[in-house]
């Protein structure tokens, strides 16, 4: 049997991780030269960057494990924090800290619009808020960050983005703090930023993937397989494959295959700047949460390194999905305006456009997705994996997790295509075997 994986980014990667005991025939079509995809990290004036913050943390102990074993980490506390209307406040929101901040009128106005708030119904994600919050935080917090993420109002983004990223029922979660949203530590890797995961990946699985290789069609090939075509490196290269794993956008990936979507992605800017002093903040990440700001959040990479890097200077990465707005300069105001900074303190800046950055949410959200379910149901041997492929945001131990299940559905429907009796196969666990072989290699 022969295994297609399009893309190789880490979803693609990880599923070839998984697969390559279970089938001696498998490709991965990049269409970049380069591996990594939004999870790759490059050299930059003595640093290790990354595109943009990312986070590794998990409560899933055996998924924990397994990664550690492919990267050594190191065991990060947490420091974050939030611009709101020119004050500093952690990250995440801490109720009980915005009252205090902004005490007495404004916070008035929190506690009071939160204890005397409607109920309404979950029509969209602002609406969704104010049944939660109410209108104080959701002016001053909620709906200027996420429009600015998104590029629409927050009447129009879909109440699904506020469940996957709220991950709190109201104002006595966050007063808690007891949600999966407020964890305290992170992992990052000891050397070379969190591209050391793809790196490492890629390494394991590299006979297998051809770079500089764009899908430019795809077709059933009426043996219950694909017919895929290929410009590689200017070349057209027709394969046949029983299955396919696709971690490409699913607009695109869906339009190749007959099914036009008004799914859609908001591109991002980020723009890296290395600053002459050692140090802007020591929060690993800070976000710029009012709308009037076109930066949504800055990593600055200095507060993840274990290593030697340059003492007196520090590189941060500014992201930024309001592209139209931006300028350097206008870039470099805002961290002034923030008081982290001075422009003259600015020595260089390297930009990096990403096309498809995040997925929007928007209120056709549920019935597009419905409609790609329904499409793809009728096409088994296809399997989606990764943030753009399954058009939801997804940190990386959960692509890597989410590719582990792929690979075992894809090796369960191998079985049943190939007329293993039924009572032989028990849920994951008739699979488990493959993930402990892949674990022992690790270890080793």
């Amino acid at each position: 049997m022969r295994v297609g994986i399009l893309g190789g980014g880490v979803a693609g990667l990880s599923a070839a991780y998984f697969l390559r005991r279970e089938f001696d025939d498998i490709q991965i079509h990049e269409a970049a030269d380069f591996t990594g995809g939004l999870a790759r990290s490059f050299k930059w004036h003595g640093f290790d960057c990354d595109l943009a913050p990312h986070r590794l943390y998990t409560n899933d102990q055996e998924l924990l494990e397994e990664l550690l074993e492919l990267v050594p980490c190191e065991k990060i506390r947490r420091r974050s924090r939030i611009r709101i209307q020119g004050r500093w406040i952690q990250d995440p929101v801490n109720a009980a800290e915005m009252v205090l901040k902004f005490f007495p009128f404004r916070s008035a106005h929190i506690v009071w619009t939160y204890l005397f708030h409607k109920k309404l119904s979950e029509e969209n994600f602002e609406h969704m808020v104010l049944s939660k919050f109410g209108s104080g935080l959701n002016k001053m917090f909620f709906k200027p960050y996420s429009e600015k993420l998104f590029g629409i109002p927050a009447t129009q983004i879909s109440a699904s983005w506020g469940h996957r990223k709220l991950r709190v029922g109201g104002l006595k979660d966050m007063l808690r703090r007891n949600s999966k949203l407020y964890f305290r530590y992170f992992y990052y890797p000891k050397q070379y930023g969190y591209g050391a995961i793809c790196e490492r990946l890629h390494r394991d699985v590299e006979p297998f993937v051809r770079l500089n290789s764009r899908l430019k069609s795809i077709a059933p090939n009426g043996a219950g397989g694909y017919r895929c075509e290929f410009d590689e490196n200017g070349s057209r290269v027709v394969e046949e494959y029983d299955y396919v794993v696709s971690s490409l956008p699913i607009s695109y990936f869906a339009k190749l295959m007959g099914l036009e979507t008004s799914l859609r992605f908001r591109p991002a800017r980020l723009t890296y700047l290395l600053v002459d002093k050692p140090r802007l903040s020591d929060s690993h990440w800070f976000y710029f949460a009012d709308g009037d700001y076109i930066i949504n959040r800055v990593a600055e990479f200095k507060n993840f390194a274990s290593g030697d890097v340059p003492a007196d200077k520090t590189v941060v990465c500014c992201e930024t999905t309001e592209v139209q707005n931006w300028s350097l300069e206008r870039i470099v105001e805002e961290l002034s305006l923030g008081g982290l900074l001075k422009p003259s303190e600015v020595l260089d800046h390297k930009l990096i456009d990403i096309k498809q950055a995040y997925p929007v949410y928007d209120l056709a959200y549920e019935e597009q997705m419905a409609r790609v379910e329904d499409f793809f149901s009728d096409h088994p041997g296809i399997f989606h994996v990764g943030r753009h492929a399954q058009f939801a945001h997804k940190d990386v131990d959960e692509i890597f997790d989410e590719a582990k299940r792929v690979a075992k559905r894809l090796v369960r429907h191998d079985l049943e295509r190939t007329a293993a009796p039924a009572s032989d196969l028990q849920g994951d666990e008739a699979l488990l075997p493959m993930a402990d072989a892949l674990s022992k290699e690790s270890a080793a």
